[in-house]
């Protein structure tokens, strides 16, 4: 770090995210920002976080040596990002700007010499449409194919994952070079061990409850597994753990589906009773169209849970297929993904009974996500930063935690 923090020392660096860590829909890509902003200030940088401000947030403070300026709401953050950018452009170094569904377009008003990063945590094509009315969505897709496309063309890019890459170039058309800067983890002081007194009937589902992380597949596979003579024996529960705009349609339909009295929605958790429940899951779920990076997988996965989830961008990248967890086919029909993953949560489930599987599943578990750490990503992002202020080369490429299996 020590040549990082020489480079970096003093260097005025401004990080803008649509949410920091604070606020109520923060998630994993919030996390990642945050992760960023502190390599920069470790590495010797002052760091600046540029983001939303929430019910109850104030509209400047010091949190960590980093400041932290907010303003405007989901429609309205772009418009103060770009104006606060405007203000104090003389002031600052370089940006670092991701894409939470959209960049802030930084480029546009700042001096054509300061180095911009954008970092793209997944592409939003069809989330837009998920999401909005036809004529919003149709804008929104515009914005990301071509209008992020022609800003950033000729700044640094990273994706946080392989698939991210890859969509980029089939979705958006981008040609120009893409770094990959994984996600990382904090992997809690778990022996695999313990798994051996997991219950083998706990399922848990991690993530914010909008309509494209698909909690209500999920459901629904439960339902079909509860009715099979199969499982006729089990006690099935499900804990999920978010918050979101889809928490009164999942109550709802978990009751159509006669789970009201298997499956709890604990909206958001302190840390210490989401790791309580992790500790205690067999198996998590994940139905999600596509993520960036599945970083509720390998935070279930420090817990030595294995993932169930769909063969999907982002997911596909965090799950070792058979030994952390298990990859869906996927299908357009949701009705098809639905009873695939009936029958894949059947068989997964089949793996919990035996003590001594959990605890095999466990260890294959925690040395996958051992290699997701957020000390890694913080060097590779501080070397990056440092490139792009330098002008200089990284001695080596960034990382990603592909570079090796791990072995049941």
């Amino acid at each position: 770090m020590t040549q990082h923090t020489t480079e970096l020392s003093g260097r005025r660096v401004v990080v803008v995210n649509w949410r920091d860590l604070d606020h109520r829909q923060a998630g994993g890509a919030e996390i990642y920002a945050w992760q960023y902003a502190r390599a920069l200030r470790d590495g010797g940088a002052e760091v600046r976080f540029v983001t939303a401000r929430d019910a109850g947030q104030s509209a400047h403070e010091v949190v960590d040596g980093i400041e932290v300026h907010r303003g405007g709401t989901r429609t309205g953050f772009i418009p103060f990002a770009l104006g606060w950018l405007l203000r104090h452009r003389r002031d600052v170094d370089a940006v670092i700007d991701p894409s939470c569904g959209l960049p802030s377009f930084s480029p546009l008003v700042l001096r054509r010499r300061t180095p911009v990063l954008l970092v793209v945590h997944h592409v939003h094509q069809a989330q837009f449409t998920a999401h909005f009315p036809a004529p919003v969505a149709a804008f929104g897709r515009w914005l990301e194919r071509v209008l992020m496309r022609r800003v950033y063309a000729r700044r640094t890019t990273a994706a946080v994952s392989a698939s991210t890459a890859t969509e980029m170039r089939q979705q958006l058309g981008w040609t120009g070079d893409i770094r990959i800067l994984a996600n990382g983890a904090d992997l809690p002081s778990y022996d695999g061990e313990q798994a051996s007194a997991k219950d083998a009937d706990r399922i848990a589902v991690l993530g914010r409850l909008v309509t494209h992380k698909r909690v209500d597949l999920v459901l629904e596979a439960l339902a079909a597994c509860r009715d099979r003579a199969a499982l006729a024996g089990r006690d099935l529960r499900v804990d999920v753990i978010g918050q979101g705009p889809e928490r009164d349609r999942l109550v709802a339909r978990a009751a159509e589906l006669g789970l009201a009295d298997r499956v709890v929605l604990h909206g958001y958790l302190p840390a210490a009773d989401k790791d309580r429940l992790l500790a205690r899951a067999a198996l998590h779920v994940c139905a999600s169209d596509a993520e960036g990076w599945g970083q509720a997988v390998i935070d279930a996965a420090g817990w030595g849970v294995p993932t169930l989830a769909r063969d999907v961008p982002g997911l596909r990248d965090s799950i070792l297929e058979g030994e952390s967890g298990w990859l869906v086919p996927d299908d357009a029909d949701l009705g098809v993904v639905a009873a695939r993953l009936a029958d894949a949560l059947e068989s997964a489930l089949a793996t919990t009974t035996d003590p001594a599987d959990r605890v095999r599943r466990a260890d294959a578990c925690r040395a996958w996500a051992a290699r997701s750490d957020w000390s890694r990503m913080r060097s590779d992002a501080r070397a990056l930063t440092t490139e792009m202020l330098t002008g200089g080369t990284m001695p080596s490429g960034l990382h990603h935690p592909r570079d090796a299996r791990v072995a049941v």
